[in-house]
């Protein structure tokens, strides 16, 4: 019986941590879609016009002025919560900061935002207009991981892949892969 057992998990206890990567990352892509929800809205109200925001919420350094993509999708999109947290991130997420007025703040994204896109209909893109990708093959966003990142006080941040395969949101609203077709 003892032997049986041992067998049966000598079989299964290698597989769980590609499980849990598959849990983690399929709930990281619900959460990721419910971006896309946000992004949909947003260009529905504006002209088809991709948001103009910076690429990460504070802290992290940009020299982009325009606000997070959180703050401008807030009308649709409860910025404070787990709408943009993906399980599997353990940093950047909840990573806390001090901010100007000497508040405590956190990040409060685990993904970031391609900026090429910014205040453009996708017609007007470079991705359109002169790489040729289709809305299939597009990024808006995807998860922040798998690099170091400074942040706006020169805080050097090591943040490790989310998991196996990074999530990726589309122009055209799918969440998958890089060269995935939906």
């Amino acid at each position: 019986m003892i032997s049986i057992i041992g067998v049966i998990l000598g079989i299964t206890l290698p597989m769980l941590p590609r499980a849990w990567d598959t849990a983690r990352r399929s709930a990281c892509a619900a959460s990721l879609h419910g971006v896309g929800q946000g992004f949909q809205l947003y260009r529905n109200d504006n002209n088809d016009k991709f948001p103009k925001a910076r690429y990460m919420p504070p802290p992290w350094l940009s020299r982009d002025p325009d606000p997070p993509i959180t703050e401008v999708l807030k009308k649709y999109i409860e910025p404070v919560g787990d709408a943009y947290r993906c399980p599997g991130d353990r940093i950047v997420h909840g990573y806390e900061y001090t901010d100007a007025n000497g508040q405590t703040r956190t990040c409060g994204s685990s993904y970031t935002y391609v900026v090429s896109l910014s205040g453009n209909a996708y017609e007007q893109t470079f991705f359109f207009r002169f790489l040729k990708l289709g809305p299939s093959d597009t990024p808006v966003s995807y998860d922040f991981d798998g690099g170091t990142f400074e942040t706006q006080t020169g805080d050097q941040v090591q943040v490790k892949f989310f998991h196996a395969s990074r999530n990726v949101l589309f122009v055209d609203s799918h969440v998958g892969r890089y060269g995935e077709n939906p």
